[in-house]
């Protein structure tokens, strides 16, 4: 990230304004490499309220008209901002008058009525990078052409490019469009996740993302042994700030979870562990270590806005991602 310009947007939930900070984050996209990138500037809150009702995958805000504050045929990310899944994220793309339906029963997991939300906006693939690749990535066939790597939330990643358009051989219309030859239509994108930049262009190329700045604390889900994402804050998150040693699994660099973060070259990764801390045969201190260096306190090692977590235990977790201190005063 090359800079960030904090301004203040308008946001409207029910007859309550509210103002956050917004600016733009620079990514610099290098030639030849896999470049991870995160999403950590987002679309502006669009509703905010109070369930009155919750049951399953069913949610009640009876002062709230989703028909109205939503986009007819959008997808659009509910966050849960207090109770005990304060942080919880999901994709929401069904709702009718006070009532949205959501991909997975909260209530099971302890969402209660009077927990608080709000709702955003999805980012697109096309409004990140540009309907017609305004970003500049390169374009071309699916074999030449720059590629986008998008987590499917099943492990895997669906790849997207820009195709120029052609009319021989064949006609084929300028676009985005799937790896393997399916025209992608607008492709949601969950701020969350990281997502891989495949630069096959020969050039160093920066990438311009705009949005609004989150403030308070996200769990991202860790089902898989690796999952990309995003470090969600656009500046200033630590390993030690971020209080992610909370949700991941402590212990010798054999055998606790590692965060990898990617070097500013983007050729590889420095990976980092919690260890707790021991008296034999050696004395270690407790605290974040790199892989190999030795017992060197790495507390203040920054995030990137994209990283992997490579999870050592069969179970899955959520992790939190806490701001920086600072980020409550904006």
């Amino acid at each position: 990230m090359a800079a960030l310009l904090l301004g203040s947007s308008g946001l409207m939930a029910q007859s309550t304004a509210y103002t956050k900070p917004s600016g733009f984050v620079t990514h610099t996209l290098k030639a030849g490499k896999y470049n991870m990138i995160g999403l950590t500037l987002l679309e502006a809150i669009t509703v905010a309220g109070k369930f009155t009702a919750v049951s399953g995958t069913t949610l009640t805000d009876s002062g709230v008209d989703f028909d109205f504050s939503l986009t007819t045929g959008k997808t659009h990310i509910l966050e849960v901002t207090s109770g005990t899944l304060a942080g919880t994220i999901q994709e929401v793309i069904d709702w009718s008058g006070n009532t949205i339906t959501t991909p997975a029963d909260l209530v099971a997991d302890g969402l209660a009525v009077g927990d608080t939300y709000q709702i955003r906006l999805s980012q697109t693939l096309q409004g990140v990078f540009g309907q017609n690749n305004e970003a500049g990535l390169k374009s071309g066939s699916a074999s030449e052409a720059d590629l986008i790597w998008v987590p499917d939330g099943a492990s895997d990643y669906t790849k997207f490019y820009y195709h120029p358009g052609a009319s021989f051989p064949v006609a084929v219309p300028a676009g985005w469009r799937v790896l393997g030859g399916a025209e992608a239509l607008e492709v949601p994108l969950v701020y969350t996740d990281g997502l891989l930049v495949e630069r096959r262009g020969d050039t160093d190329l920066n990438l311009v993302i705009t949005g609004s700045v989150k403030t308070t604390s996200v769990s991202i889900a860790i089902p898989g042994k690796y999952t990309y994402i995003s470090s969600v804050f656009p500046v200033g998150s630590t390993l030690s700030n971020s209080e992610i040693s909370d949700s991941m699994k402590h212990g010798l660099a054999s055998e606790a979870d590692l965060i990898w973060i990617p070097k500013d070259d983007a050729t590889d990764y420095d990976k980092y562990y919690y260890h707790p801390g021991s008296s034999f045969p050696v004395t270690v201190a407790a605290g974040w270590k790199l892989l190999g260096g030795g017992d060197s306190d790495q507390a203040d090692a920054s995030l990137k806005a994209g990283m992997i977590i490579e999870k050592r235990a069969s179970e899955a977790f959520n992790l939190k991602l806490t701001p920086p201190s600072g980020y409550s005063d904006l």
